[in-house]
């Protein structure tokens, strides 16, 4: 029968021993093996050979800290084969080198979770220091031994030495252990000298010969240990493990690990775990805990555990890029080549485990670094960053993107030149200021961090916004999609940057040319077409043509001579004509604005650049759209419309700007009574000097109700604009014209004089539409004609615009006089008439009068004299019309010294059917109703 438990017990050295046995009996003083063929088993049980205790902030003194005590451990013999029991003594019992351990074997799990120190059906030699992982022999065979068992109490003086064993390797050198196994079913702990983790890794990576080097190699390394005592009160153990870098997948963050203890208490503990900082670089956390003496103002000295961490940059600068291993984009994603940190060495930094924020005090630790830029610039910055261990990382992303954190991940440039993309052609730079970035992880399957930082957007003074605006403002850019998926050299514009909030670019005439007020959203950053509205690039960069719905879209408040809607007069402009713009150089561009070259630039260019020289930069907006002839207000059925204008702004901040402007074979039709006819108009202005518009080729033709008006157009000039033509320029438009005074005309009994012709075009630069104005004469200064005893005068005047007809108006008047005298009597009749048109708008006034009149003299007694007057007037406005009519008859009679005069005079006003109320407002609804009712049938 198989003998009971049992315990040694001395108190002179406080020797403490439970013993357990398995397939032995008791037969005296002696165990004997009950099985021959069974293992016989010696289980030595030890008290508690190490105390956890949480490790305390600097400035802390409690009177109590919080403690957990590891469990008992256990020393499993195997009586040696050929023996058949051993002596009940200590000398028998503690002789455990005459005895065979019992050692875990290499690479086999436990037989139950629950029973951690059984496998392959025998319990093994379990030793849990530190708490939570129990260690036991190596299975790599190297030499072990135990001292010499302390049979007797060893006393000097009256004082028994602590009884204790100690473990020695080969000669006495180090002992080689192994973590085989962790305890289930323990709370957590949090505040340990060793983290949560620790067991599982130290187990790992002493014990497991699973994970090897990319060669083939073990990655397993014993733990070693020398000292390794252990004792009735705690262990005194200086052990120590060092471990190879571990390929990343394997999640082995553990390199290196060492632990001082005496009689179970802890003096010192340093571990290293390898891991990545947020920017790629290779990084390792080392902590270091350390048992300090500390006077807390008493007169008292403590001993409290105090941990330090810091984070130590193994890898100093990485590369990135199309070999850095970035998932998507060639590593475009960010705008660096490399990053090189001068911070290798952190002061000490907050507590973390697994992937977390590096912090000093709350506050994140600024990483300096210095960035190499696509174009070689150097990049100074400072960097809060992540850390994450091997066994993390995939986590980090996590941390980092956290919105709760974003201000950490956003970095100040402090206004650095930064070239935001790699540009291979050289064809631009794409460098600019920029205030600030702002960085996410983005995955990079092909990198050990297995996530690589990625810029988001950034603030940035865009040269090309700059010269547009005339500001030297800050604007939310990003990275364009086209540029991430296919580059700059993948893709016709170049498009690299892209506008957070789209730009209104808004330029007067003055500065695009004059005729024309461009007016679109851009939103595209390209080296080939400097600002570019999206609508031209797909997704991936490619040229996509543009329709003119998309068209009215990008270009809704473009204004054209005025309120002109250019946007309505786009043709479709296809993608062949975006995808041009790869291969479009300047001279080609010269090609098509000059001359009469009927190739087009249907994507309007708005490009930067610095000058030759370095004087300054230059902002070029050209633009030769294709158009098509739907307006009816202008006949562009073979016109062409040209933009160019360029800005120099030199480093003292002074804009110089250039402007050409030319619209060519276009014609004006006036409300299809007039139609103005232009070879070409040019508006150029240049710096210092006045802008200066001319127009070749125009003619006047007149139509319908007014093509009578043609035969006064031998009178006028073959060029209206030309020799003796008025040109005025300010700073609101652009007015030319022409004014000529004609001869006195004699036509048979017709005299004719004091006429003048006018016309004159406007041009505004603002949203005013352009007007025509043609007049025989004016109000206030009509033209004279007479017919023999008859006379009179008038002018006409018809002013219309692209929005329609504007005002026509005129008068003619007319009337004569004749007298008699014979003596005996005397008198005279007179009669004047005229009548006065106007129309403004859809307000319409017609007037007219009739006066007549005579009188009767009898030897200058008696004389008689009649007045009349009659005046008509019409009236439109609003859609009502009003006829008002006045007249009044005088008749004066004077005999000798008696006179009496009789006036009679009326006013009549009639209105129009749009006057008359309407039959809804002559019933109401109710009655109207009642009214239907009474004529339905009855159900």
């Amino acid at each position: 029968m198989t003998a009971d438990p049992f315990s040694i017990l001395r108190i002179e050295d406080m020797l403490v021993l439970d013993v357990e046995v398995v397939n032995l009996e008791r037969e005296g003083a002696r165990l004997v093996r009950e099985d021959p063929d069974a293992p016989a088993l010696l289980l030595v049980r030890l008290p508690s050979q190490h105390v956890n205790e949480s490790v305390l902030s600097n400035g802390q003194f409690p009177e109590t800290v919080a403690a957990f005590a590891a469990a008992p451990s256990t020393l499993v013999f195997l009586l040696p084969d050929g023996e058949d029991g051993i002596d009940l003594t200590i000398d028998a019992l503690l002789d455990w080198n005459r005895l065979t351990p019992s050692i875990a074997p290499a690479n086999q799990p436990l037989d139950d979770p629950n029973q951690a120190t059984v496998i392959g059906g025998l319990p093994r030699t379990a030793i849990e220091f530190p708490t939570r992982v129990l260690l036991g022999h190596d299975h790599d065979g190297s030499p072990f031994a135990w001292s010499e068992p302390l049979t007797e109490p060893v006393a000097l003086d009256g004082r028994a030495e602590l009884w204790h064993v100690e473990l020695h390797g080969d000669n006495g050198g180090p002992v080689h252990l192994k973590a085989f196994s962790t305890p289930s079913r323990r709370p957590e702990r949090t505040g340990m000298p060793l983290g949560r983790f620790m067991p599982g890794e130290l187990l790992v990576r002493s014990s497991l010969d699973a994970f090897v080097d990319v060669d083939g190699t073990s990655l397993r390394r014993p733990l070693l240990a020398d000292p390794f005592m252990l004792t009735p009160l705690g262990a005194t153990v200086h052990i120590s493990g060092s471990w190879p870098k571990a390929p990343e997948f394997l999640g082995l963050s553990l390199a290196g690990y060492e632990q001082i203890s005496s009689l179970g208490r802890d003096e010192f503990v340093h571990t290293v775990r390898q891991g990545f900082l947020s920017s790629g670089h290779r990084a390792s956390l080392v902590e270091t805990t350390k048992r300090s003496y500390d006077d807390p103002g008493d007169l008292t000295s403590v001993a409290y555990l105090r941990k330090e961490a810091h984070i130590v940059v193994d890898q100093a600068e990485v590369t990135y890029g199309a070999e850095a291993g970035y998932d998507r984009h060639e590593g475009r994603q960010l705008p660096f080549r490399s990053i090189r940190l001068t911070d290798l060495v952190t002061p000490a930094i907050d507590p973390g485990e697994g992937a977390f924020w590096v912090t000093v005090g709350g506050v994140p630790f600024p990483f300096h670094a210095t960035a190499t830029d696509a174009e070689d610039r150097h990049v100074s910055m400072d960097m809060p960053l992540v850390f994450a261990s091997v066994d993390a990382l995939d986590r980090m992303a996590q941390v980092y993107n956290d919105p709760a954190t974003a201000d950490r991940a956003n970095l100040g440039l402090g206004g650095q030149t930064v070239a935001l993309a790699e540009n291979p052609s050289a064809d631009g730079s794409t460098g600019m200021p920029v205030t600030s970035a702002r960085f996410a992880l983005t995955p990079a399957s092909g990198h050990p961090a297995r996530a690589l930082p990625a810029m988001v957007d950034a603030v940035a003074r865009v040269p090309a916004v700059e010269q547009l605006t005339g500001l030297a403002t800050e604007t939310a850019v990003r990275l364009h999609d086209a540029y991430l998926e296919q580059g700059l050299d993948g893709q016709p514009t170049g498009a690299f940057l892209q506008l957070v909030d789209a730009l209104p670019m808004n330029l007067s005439a003055e500065k695009a040319g004059g005729l024309a007020k461009p007016s679109m959203a851009v939103q595209a950053v390209t080296t080939r077409a400097g600002l570019l509205a999206p609508q031209f690039l797909g997704a991936a960069g490619d040229a996509v043509g543009v329709d003119a719905a998309a068209l009215t879209r990008i270009f809704g408040g473009t204004k054209l001579l005025g309120p002109i809607d250019l946007a309505a007069l786009l043709a479709d402009v296809p993608a062949t004509s975006v995808a041009e713009l790869r291969d479009l150089g300047e001279d080609e561009i010269r090609r098509r604005l000059d001359g009469v070259s009927q190739e087009l630039l249907p994507v309007p260019l708005m490009r930067i650049g610095n000058l030759p020289d370095g004087s300054g930069s230059e902002l070029r907006y050209v633009w030769k759209p294709r158009l098509r002839n739907d307006l009816p207000l202008l006949d562009l059925g073979d016109a062409a419309l040209v933009l160019e204008a360029t800005t120099v702004r030199s480093p003292d901040a002074l804009s110089k700007s250039a402007v050409r402007g030319e619209l060519r074979r276009f014609a004006f039709e006036f409300a299809d009574i007039v139609r103005v006819d232009f070879e070409r108009l040019t508006f150029t202005a240049r710096p210092g000097n006045k802008p200066d518009v001319t127009a070749a080729g125009v003619a006047l033709t007149f139509r319908n109700d007014l093509e009578f008006v043609n035969r006064l157009r031998e009178a006028l000039p073959a060029n209206v604009f030309g020799t003796g033509a008025f040109v005025d320029v300010t700073t609101s438009g652009v007015t030319a014209g022409y004014s000529l005074t004609l001869p006195t005309l004699s036509l048979g009994l017709f005299n004719l004089s004091n006429v003048a012709l006018s016309a004159r075009l406007t041009i505004p630069f603002d949203d005013r539409p352009a007007r025509f104005r043609f007049a025989v004469c004016e109000r206030q200064n009509p033209f004279n004609i007479s017919v023999s005893l008859f006379g009179g005068g008038g002018f006409f005047a018809l002013e219309v615009s692209t929005r329609g007809i504007e005002q026509i108006e005129g008068s003619l008047e007319f009337g004569g006089n004749a007298s008699l005298d014979l003596g005996v009597a005397s008198g005279g009749v007179h009669l004047m008439a005229g009548i006065a048109f106007q129309m403004t708008g859809d307000a319409v006034a017609l007037t007219g009068y009739l006066r007549c009149g005579g009188y009767l003299s009898v030897l200058g007694i008696v004389s008689v004299t009649v007045e009349f007057y009659l005046a008509l007037a019409y009236h439109k406005n609003n859609g009502i019309c009003e006829v008002v009519g006045q007249g009044s008859v005088t008749v004066s009679v004077r005999v000798a010294f008696f006179s009496k005069s009789v006036s009679l005079s009326l006013e009549r006003r009639f209105a129009g059917s749009a006057g008359d109320p309407s039959f809804a407002d002559c019933v109401d609804p109710d009655d109207w109703d009642e009214y239907c009712l009474a004529f339905a049938p009855t159900p």
